[in-house]
């Protein structure tokens, strides 16, 4: 009787630590095909948001306007986000500077190569930029609210 307790418990734990590495497989940070559409849905929640740890995250720094290869606009009022569009096409190495005026303090984060910057409130536009390494499509949201802002389209 033992041993077939002990078999019946290595199995659940089994299925437990397979649902976990499941769970954990939404999270990765590999680039891939963005399956959302945005077009006319500023400020909608995405649902399949999933929830992971920021600790690793590369921090943004605060960079010039002047020497963005790519400056993108972004306004974020009243829990809405107003951009000039969903998706900005970029270059490998280009210099990505973001252009944010805020009503909220927020952290804005893009997926795919994990860079984060906290955005402050207050009518003063915070300019933060890191340089892109990557190829791919990687999206970018205010974290703390999980809205999405824009797709950015990385090519060589």
């Amino acid at each position: 009787m033992r041993g077939c307790l002990r078999g019946i418990r290595a199995f659940v734990t089994l299925l437990l630590l397979t649902g976990v590495l499941l769970a954990c497989g939404g999270s990765s940070e590999t680039p891939v095909e963005s399956s959302h559409s945005h077009e006319g849905h500023h400020g909608e929640k995405d649902s399949d948001h999933d929830a992971h740890d920021h600790g690793s995250s590369k921090m943004m720094t605060s960079i010039s306007p002047e020497q963005a290869d790519v400056l993108v606009e972004i306004e974020f009022r009243g829990m809405e986000v107003f951009t000039p569009s969903n998706r900005v096409t970029i270059a490998k190495g280009d210099q990505i500077v973001f252009a944010v005026i805020s009503d909220v303090d927020e952290f804005i984060h893009v997926h795919g190569v994990d860079y984060m910057g906290e955005v402050s409130s207050g009518g003063s536009t915070n300019y933060l930029g890191f340089t892109m390494d990557a190829l791919g499509i990687f999206e970018v949201e205010f974290e703390n609210s999980e809205i999405f802002i824009i797709e950015l389209l990385a090519s060589s």
